[in-house]
């Protein structure tokens, strides 16, 4: 599996997009477009899976498949299925993820690095004997009245 947790999608673009689509159509390109980005960029052009990601026969997969490549939506590349925007924000989106673990990483070094430098001696626990404070909680109503 890829890094991406998360992509961006713009519901305006992608429903533009899909005019013309049958209901089917949209559902398989949907789930075809998350398999690509959460596998980084393309999905292997394995019937077998695909079909029981989309949870269709073999038949009907080989209908949708071919409508998707007609119309632009999926092109095939090395035995792969691509998409060309997947293309474009898949890159941009690693990025987000590595400046994000870098920056992570430089905090939790700041941090461990303030840590090492404390001074022991200031927040060694007292040693003076501190009176315990007792108090005795009474209820204002007898109880079961």
């Amino acid at each position: 599996m890829g890094t991406l947790k998360w992509y961006k999608r713009d519901p305006r673009a992608a429903l533009i997009g899909m005019m013309g689509l049958t209901l089917e159509e949209r559902g398989a390109y949907n789930t075809i477009l998350d398999l690509i980005y959460i596998n980084d960029g393309s999905v292997t052009d394995d019937t077998e899976y695909l079909c029981h990601a989309l949870n269709c026969n073999v038949r009907t997969w080989k209908r949708i498949k071919a409508k998707l490549l007609e119309r632009g939506k999926l092109y095939p590349h090395a035995g792969c299925l691509r998409n060309e925007r997947a293309d474009i924000e898949v890159p941009k989106a690693q990025s987000l993820v590595v400046s994000a673990t870098k920056s992570i990483n430089k905090r939790w070094a700041t941090y461990n690095e303030i840590k090492r430098l404390r001074d022991t001696n200031v927040i060694q626990p007292t040693t003076r004997k501190i009176e315990s404070l007792r108090a005795t909680i009474m209820p204002t109503k007898p109880w079961g009245k």
